[in-house]
């Protein structure tokens, strides 16, 4: 749509826009009329939570854009919550309860008046308690809840008007934050001054407490559960701390490591002393074997020596003793008297031998007292190393044991230790947890208390201008743009021909011309219709002839130029659109024929052309050419220079074929009032088919806006201001220069 034909939309249907205007505003004038007057109370709250500071960031927080909307779209909700705007209503009822009589900076007298005809004395003294502002509030929650049905309850507390109900104080506020910042404003307006302010000012004080229980109350609830959970992990690492010093006492571990490493060490310096021992106890069996043969002479004697045998056997088993007393317990004390008694008995052995064999010698000669010194040296160093060897191989034992005692309890004690481990570290993040939403229900706490009335409500002393006039444009270009809207959308949603462009593109066919709409709107008044429809005729006429000339005349045939003007559809007037072509054919001092099924047009007289009406029957649907319409008739085809035939609607009637495919012309009258639909095209399609030549199309009825398309530009008795608007759509300056230039 060109801004042209938005205009002419406009201007076709300006009378009804401009009705529906004023019918709207003064609707809104009258029922606005004696609104009573509006006060408006503003305040502005500091929240904190851009640039604040809290416990959990000393230095406020960072840009955070989305917590900060959330944290604000929070705040806003919660005070227009109706639990918030609800408690704020009841304090305020309660409020006026205590009052003996209107005050003008509490409540006015009209408003007085509305809250006497309510609260009757009865409620009044059922509710009130004058020493305690919050028991008489909760006497009134019990009362609505009590009589949730009743009248005053539902006036008092549901109704639009009421200064009390949720809907009346939410129709009246306004909240907002202020640009980017940290402040909040809120605007409440009412008709009476006293209750403005006091509304507001209550509601400062219940928002603000219930931000505080529903944050307080979210945090409490994790701190409850971090509690519980602490105190079961810290059990629990009592419990694993229990069961691993149970196994460290029940199995004898200090530290497991270090007692392992002890037994190493201590079997590698076993096994070398074991070595020792045995190298040392070898040398002293080969001496005494020696040192026996040299005294097999005297052998017997010191055998049978029942005190050297007795003294021996005591000095082995003091031998025995210190060996194990230098291998387990280390006692120097009990040591030292084992080494002394066991040089006595050296002593006494080494005496005695000396006494009996004083004057004894060996075989090679040697005496027998040196000999019998070493022997008894070697052997009492043989019974000290069997005796140590002994206790050194039940020590190895020992060890042996250890290690099979030892290595399964290294892995319990792992898992033990791991369990502890686990349990601590589980108690250690639940505890650092419990920490952070401990911080959070601080930080909560002190944020919401953090909460500054900065600009408190103030009391109004004036009303706030009336925006009636405003209200009464607003009604006067509402009624003008929703039903030009309405049109707008009919005339986009339109599906008819309506113009020629739109015609050629539905049906396909090559425009010959059009026809204007003899039953003009009022809105066309202005338009010269006798030389729209003489400009219409001529032009078809013109393109019929110059269709004559593309076809090299008249056929050499016997009859004139044939012309078949038809029609899909009933009512498309091509009966009128035929004798008028017929007739302007005549002004051009042209022969012409017009055969039709229907009656002849009365043109007063002014006709010219010769009409022949013919029947719709057998012979009708027989015939194979013109002649056979008209046998009966004494009619010379040759005899004129255009022959025009004009059929019934050829998708409902039937037709002849042959007479249809022997025509030189065909035009195809359609309505611009109908839409073009699948059945339309298929018929067009069918009789196209049998024709000769290609239709052309003739758009008849069509509005006078688009016969522009057509004709140019359409006489019309414009004003002035008309023809600067069109210049300015068109943009066609030049062109109205060069015009009055001439």
């Amino acid at each position: 749509m060109t801004l042209v034909q938005f205009f002419r939309l406009i201007n076709r249907n300006i009378n009804l826009l401009l009705l529906c205007s004023l019918a709207l505003a003064c609707l809104v004038f009258f029922s606005t009329y004696g609104l009573p007057e509006t006060y408006e109370v503003r305040t502005e709250i500091y929240t904190g939570l851009v640039s604040g500071t809290s416990v959990e960031s000393v230095e406020g927080y960072a840009g955070d854009w989305m917590r900060t909307n959330n944290q604000f779209d929070n705040l806003i909700n919660v005070i227009k919550s109706e639990q918030t705007l609800g408690e704020v209503g009841v304090r305020l009822l309660a409020s006026h309860m205590r009052l003996e009589g209107p005050e003008k900076k509490i409540i006015g007298e009209e408003a007085w008046a509305y809250y006497k005809e309510l609260v009757t004395t009865e409620f009044r003294d059922s509710v009130l308690v004058v020493d305690s502002q919050e028991l008489t509030v909760k006497n009134i929650n019990e009362f609505r809840e009590k009589n949730y049905d009743s009248y005053i309850v539902s006036q008092l507390f549901a109704s639009d008007v009421s200064p009390y109900s949720t809907s009346g104080i939410s129709k009246g506020l306004r909240i907002g934050r202020i640009a980017n910042s940290d402040l909040v404003e809120m605007t409440y307006s009412w008709t009476d001054a006293g209750i403005c302010q006091n509304t507001l000012s209550i509601l400062n004080d219940v928002f603000k407490q219930k931000l505080l229980t529903i944050r307080i109350g979210q945090t409490n609830d994790v701190v409850d559960y971090f509690l519980d959970k602490v105190e079961e992990a810290r059990l629990n690492l009592v419990k694993e701390e229990d069961s691993l010093r149970d196994f460290r006492i029940r199995n004898k571990i200090i530290n497991y490591e270090q007692q392992t490493q002890n037994i190493a060490s201590l079997q590698t310096e076993l096994e070398q002393e074991y070595q020792k021992e045995l190298r040392a106890q070898a040398a002293a069996k080969a001496s005494v074997t020696q040192l026996e043969k040299k005294l097999e002479l005297n052998k017997k004697v010191i055998e049978f020596s029942d005190e050297l045998l007795m003294k021996r056997k005591r000095l082995s088993d003091i031998n025995s003793k210190i060996a194990e007393l230098e291998v387990y317990y280390q006692d120097e004390v009990r040591l030292e008297q084992l080494r002394n008694e066991a040089s006595k008995l050296e002593a006494e052995l080494s005496n005695n031998l000396s006494k009996r064999n004083q004057y004894s010698r060996t075989k090679e000669g040697v005496s027998n007292k040196d000999v019998l010194q070493e022997w008894l040296d070697a052997t009492i160093a043989l019974d000290a190393s069997n005796a140590k060897l002994k206790i050194l191989s039940n020590r190895g034992s020992f060890f042996k044991n250890a290690y099979s005692e030892f290595s399964p309890l290294g892995s319990q004690l792992g898992r033990l230790e791991r369990a502890v481990d686990v349990a601590e570290r589980k108690y250690l993040e639940l505890n650092n947890s419990l920490n952070t939403a401990l911080t959070k229900q601080q930080s909560e706490s002190l944020s919401t208390g953090g909460l500054v009335v900065t600009v408190p409500p103030k009391f109004p002393v004036e009303p706030v201008k009336s925006k009636r006039l405003l209200l009464v444009l607003v009604a006067a270009i509402t009624g003008f743009i929703v039903p030009f809207v309405l049109i707008f959308l009919v005339e986009f949603l339109d599906n008819t021909l309506k113009s020629v462009e739109n015609a050629e593109k539905k049906t396909g066919m090559k425009l010959l011309g059009a026809f204007p709409s003899l039953n003009l709107r009022s809105e066309y008044k202005m338009v010269q219709l006798d030389w729209l429809v003489d400009k219409s005729i001529s032009h078809l006429v013109q393109n019929v002839r110059y269709e004559e000339h593309l076809r090299g005349g008249v056929s050499k045939g016997s009859k004139g130029f044939s012309v078949l003007v038809f029609s899909i559809r009933d009512e498309e007037g091509k009966s009128f659109m035929a004798h008028n072509l017929a007739e302007e054919m005549t002004r051009l001092d042209k022969r012409v024929l017009l055969l039709s099924s229907d009656e002849k047009i009365d043109s007063n007289g002014e006709g010219g052309y010769d009409f022949i009406q013919y029947d719709i029957n057998k012979n009708f649907l027989i015939a194979s050419k013109l002649e056979d319409l008209v046998q009966d008739r004494n009619v010379q085809f040759s005899d004129y220079d255009y022959i025009f035939m004009d059929f019934e609607a050829v998708l409902t009637e039937p037709y002849p074929i042959e007479v249809v495919e022997k025509f030189d012309m065909a035009i195809c009258v359609v309505s611009s009032r109908l839409s073009w639909n699948k059945s339309d095209k298929f018929a067009l399609e069918e009789f196209s088919s049998v024709l000769s030549t290609k239709p052309r199309l003739l758009l008849n009825g069509v509005d006078p806006d688009h016969m522009d398309s057509v004709l140019g530009e359409i006489k019309k008795t414009r004003s002035p201001l008309r023809k600067l608007i069109k210049t300015v759509l068109t943009l066609e300056f030049n062109s109205k220069i060069a015009s009055k230039s001439k």
